[in-house]
């Protein structure tokens, strides 16, 4: 089992996600996937007037893992409205990646395939900044 990500973190990851236009789910459907309502997810990650409560931090950390990781899938019905389905095996979405890194040794490019909704990287700039 993975471990859960610390507060910080969190809110680090879920705010990137959540202002991500193409991150895949609405938010709407990512807080009813959490079991908590749209308004206090977007207090606590986005507008941050609420603190990041123990129960929180598990919801939205499953949640979260559960998206990412392709166990979940958004479906829709004939009449245009949208629902969340658990997938027996799960399909992670991959996509090829091109960016740049901070290593000790300077700057490197780094190449691969990884999953197309992480965001648990931080970007140049954040590791510049020692994020």
């Amino acid at each position: 089992m993975q471990q859960a990500l610390s507060k910080h973190e969190l809110k680090r990851v879920v705010q990137q996600f959540l202002k991500d236009p193409n991150r895949g789910i609405s938010i709407r459907l990512f807080a009813e996937l959490a079991g908590m309502s749209q308004g206090h997810l977007q207090d606590v990650f986005l507008y941050q007037t609420e603190p990041v409560s123990e129960i929180v931090q598990r919801r939205v950390d499953k949640a979260y893992k559960a998206f990412i990781n392709g166990e979940v899938s958004v479906m829709q019905n004939k009449d245009g409205s949208r629902y969340i389905e658990y997938r027996k095996v799960a399909r992670p979405l991959m996509k090829k990646t091109l960016g740049l890194i901070a290593t000790h040794d300077g700057i490197k490019i780094n190449l691969g395939i990884k999953p197309k909704y992480n965001y648990g990287q931080l970007n140049l700039d954040e590791q510049l900044k020692g994020g």
